[in-house]
């Protein structure tokens, strides 16, 4: 006599099913995390890059501005709009009545 048993195999299926579903979705995840990780790298290092840039930038500008207060060029501005060193200042504070 012979038995048929048409869905003996179905639950294997299913689970075979399942979890290439389940490996596919870890695969498409890994990927998704792994170009935004590079994306992230990439935006660092030319954060890093633009950070540096600034950084000769604002430089630059301390040595303009340190040279333009500096005490010889004071003296030579001062020379030059007439002005005089007073030897004894009268301070007036705001604060004063």
């Amino acid at each position: 006599m012979t038995i048929i048993q048409p869905n003996k195999h179905k639950e294997i299926k299913m689970l075979t099913v399942s979890l290439g579903a389940i490996l596919v979705f870890l695969i498409l995840t890994w990927i998704f995390v792994y170009l935004q990780t590079v994306s992230l790298r990439h935006d660092l290092a030319s954060a890093k890059n633009r950070l540096e840039e600034i950084k000769v930038v604002n430089a630059e500008m301390k040595d303009a501005y340190y040279n333009l207060v500096d005490a010889d060029n004071l003296e030579r501005l001062a020379a030059e709009r007439g002005l005089v060193k007073d030897k004894n200042p009268q301070w007036a504070f705001a604060s004063q009545p």
